[in-house]
């Protein structure tokens, strides 16, 4: 097993295990630079097409995801990955993206919770399962299921990963780059083990959260 954080892990593989279909909208996805191992299924999907407001991922829309420049009911799914705490208004861009599913169309999302703190270029909330839920039933979704990204120990993991990257002043020092790529790995093993067993007896402490809803 090969991954920096357990929320990139959990992220991949839940999208892998995704089944995408018909016409797709990434928002906030990015055509260039990915991250991550992830990569849209091409060859199952009708489209799949990217809107961000960063010129240089080279979306095929570029624009504000709260005004999005097509017809209502043009895509069947819409996929918001690591998206929804980078918005100052999250709900008019859901609103938004309902507006564009087709009728019983489909959003694939997902939201940190117990992250740290990472600016692209703002980092405005964190939701619990019942503040995504309320959401997402107020503008009519349904059929949602919230499912927990790792438990005790994933968050364990990412807060000290963060800590040498994000929040250290010292992120490129010797010592920090030496527990990021040699510490870390190994014990990224065991803790993986511990967190399948942990998650299904807290689901309060994660994270973040995998979504799913029906319009």
């Amino acid at each position: 097993m090969s991954f920096i954080t357990f929320r990139r892990h959990y992220l991949d593989k839940l999208l892998f295990e995704t089944p995408f279909y018909g016409k797709v909208l990434d928002v906030g996805g990015k055509k260039d630079n990915k991250r991550g191992t992830f990569r849209p299924p091409i060859k199952s999907v009708v489209s799949w097409e990217y809107l961000n407001i960063d010129k240089e991922t080279n979306p095929d829309y570029c624009c504000s995801a709260d005004a999005i420049p097509l017809e209502d009911g043009y895509f069947d799914m819409i996929l918001l990955a690591e998206v929804i705490e980078h918005l100052e208004n999250p709900t008019s861009v859901l609103k938004e993206s309902y507006r564009v599913l087709h009728s019983e169309g489909s959003l694939v999302a997902t939201i940190p919770f117990l992250n740290g703190i990472h600016a692209d270029p703002y980092d405005f909330q964190r939701w619990t399962d019942v503040k995504i839920r309320l959401e997402l039933e107020k503008i009519g979704f349904n059929d949602i299921s919230i499912k927990p990204m790792g438990s005790l120990f994933a968050v364990m993991y990412d807060l000290v990963y963060a800590s040498l990257t994000l929040s250290s002043k010292n992120a490129q020092s010797f010592r920090n780059r030496v527990i990021r790529k040699i510490i870390l790995p190994p014990i990224s093993r065991l803790f993986l083990l511990l967190d399948r067993h942990y998650l299904y007896k807290s689901k309060n402490i994660t994270t973040g959260y995998y979504i799913e809803a029906k319009k």
